[in-house]
C-alpha cells in the first residue's frame, strides 16, 4: 500500500507529524503518535566527519574491533544472521585475497531498532556490519558483530579526540551520542538510500528537534589538559611559589626525593648540591559549565629536579605531603592558575610551542568544538 502525501506545502503538518508521514511513505504500519521499534541501518562514513565532533569513530571502530578478533575475544559472524563464524585466520584471508586492510575500512553500517512514542523517540544499537570495496569496485564483506558481544568492551575503552573533543569518553557512548554525521541507509523494509531526501528529513526531524526528546548520550564538555610550568626568576611570580616551595620540600626531606626517584639527579653521599626543580608537569581534567564557567581538576604532576624528572605521581598523593604555597594547598593553588604556563597536550592532540599561546586562548574564549588547530603532520598524535 502507498499513501502520497503532499509534504511540500504542508510544512506545518510536517513538523507535528514528520515519523508519520515517513513511516506511511515506507509502508509502515503505523499511527499518529510515531512507530513502533523499526530495525535501522545507519551507515557512518569515515571521510564524512568533521574534526569539530572530536572522533573519528569507524577510524577507531575498526582498529578496536580487529585486535580483539584476532586474538578471539570477539566473533565475527558472516552475517546478522550468525550462522557461520569467520575465524580470525578467514579474516586474514578475505584481506589478503582482496588486497585489503579490515582496518583501513571506510564505511561502518551499525543496525538498531528505532521507535517513536508522542514525543519520546529511542534506539538500541544491535550490531555492526563491515563492508569494504576491493581495486575492481567489488563489494567484500568483512562480516558482523553483535553489539551484545562488545558492549562491555566499547564500554570501557575509551576513543580518541582531539582538541574539539571531551576527555574520557568510551567508544559506547560515543556511538550513542549521534553527534557525529551518518546516514540512514534502510529504515524498516525501505532502503533510503534510493531516497535520501526522505532519509534527511526523518533524521533531521528527529536529532534537531526541540520538541523530540531522545535517549542519545549528552557528552559533557571536557578537556584533559596537560601543561608544563618553569621556575621564574622574578621571586613575586606564582610559578616561582609553585616551584620553590616543592623545591624546599624536597631538599628539607631529602631522604623522600631518593625513596621516590629511581634514577635521581644528585646521588644521595652528595650533601652540598642543592635539589632544584627545573620543570613542573600537571595533567588536569577541565570542565565548561553552561555558563561557560571553567572549572579545573588536577589529576597527575611529574617533577623535574635538576632537570630529570620523577616518577608521575598523583597530585593528589603530592597534596598528602601538606606543601603549602603561599598558604594554599597545591590542589588549590593549580586551580587558581595564578601562574604562568604553557599547553603540552589536549586530549590526544599534541600542543606545540609556536601555538600554545593561541590555544590557551582559544580554550578560554571559544567554543569547545570548534578550536582550529593543525599539528605538524611529521609527529604522531599521542599521549605522552
Amino acid at each position: 500500500m502507498v499513501i502520497a502525501v503532499k509534504h511540500r506545502n504542508t510544512s506545518d503538518k510536517l513538523k507535528n507529524s514528520f515519523v508519520f508521514m515517513g513511516v506511511l511513505l515506507c509502508s509502515l504500519s503505523a499511527t499518529a503518535a510515531g512507530f513502533d521499534y523499526t530495525p535501522t541501518i545507519v551507515q557512518i562514513n569515515k571521510h564524512q566527519q568533521s574534526d569539530t565532533v572530536g572522533f573519528n569513530l569507524v577510524d577507531g571502530a575498526y582498529k578496536l574491533f580487529y585486535k580483539y578478533i584476532l586474538d578471539g575475544s570477539v566473533k565475527l559472524w558472516d552475517s546478522p544472521a550468525k550462522k557461520i563464524q569467520i575465524t580470525p585466520e578467514a579474516l586474514q584471508s578475505i584481506e589478503k585475497q582482496n588486497d585489503l586492510d579490515f582496518r583501513q575500512s571506510e564505511d561502518l553500517f551499525v543496525y538498531e531498532y528505532w521507535k517513536l512514542y508522542k514525543k519520546d523517540f529511542e534506539f538500541q544499537v544491535i550490531g555492526f556490519s563491515f563492508f569494504a570495496r576491493n581495486d575492481k569496485r567489488d563489494k567484500v564483506n568483512f562480516g558482523y558483530i553483535d553489539a551484545s558481544d562488545v558492549q562491555s568492551l566499547l564500554s570501557r575503552v575509551v576513543i580518541a579526540t582531539n582538541i574539539n573533543g571531551p576527555t574520557n569518553l568510551s567508544y559506547w557512548h560515543a556511538l550513542m551520542s549521534k553527534s557525529y554525521q551518518f546516514n540512514i541507509a534502510k529504515f524498516g523494509n525501505v532502503d533510503l538510500v534510493k531516497n535520501p531526501s526522505l532519509a534527511f528529513d526523518l533524521k533531521r526531524d528527529i536529532f534537531n528537534s526541540r520538541k523530540i526528546k531522545t535517549n542519545k548520550y549528552v557528552i559533557t564538555p571536557t578537556k584533559e589538559v596537560e601543561y608544563f610550568v618553569y621556575p621564574s626568576v622574578d621571586s613575586s611570580t606564582g610559578s616561582y611559589y609553585l616551584c620553590h616551595a616543592i623545591e624546599s620540600y624536597y631538599n628539607s626531606n631529602r631522604h623522600t626525593y631518593y625513596n621516590e626517584t629511581p634514577a635521581p639527579s644528585v646521588n644521595y653521599l652528595d650533601i652540598n648540591t642543592k635539589l632544584k626543580v627545573t620543570r613542573i608537569d600537571v595533567s588536569e581534567i577541565w570542565m565548561k559549565n553552561e555558563r561557560n564557567q571553567i572549572s579545573y581538576t588536577p589529576q597527575r604532576i611529574r617533577i623535574y629536579i635538576n632537570e630529570v624528572p620523577m616518577p608521575e605521581i598523583s597530585v593528589l598523593d603530592l597534596s598528602k605531603k601538606s606543601i603549602l604555597i603561599q598558604f594554599r594547598p597545591i590542589n588549590e593553588f593549580l586551580k587558581e592558575k595564578e601562574f604562568k604556563y604553557t599547553l603540552k597536550r589536549v586530549n590526544f592532540e599534541p600542543i606545540y610551542g609556536y601555538e600554545a599561546d593561541e590555544i590557551k586562548t582559544a580554550l578560554y574564549t571559544k567554543d569547545w568544538n570548534k578550536i582550529q588547530y593543525t599539528p605538524p603532520k611529521t609527529l604522531k598524535n599521542k599521549r605522552n
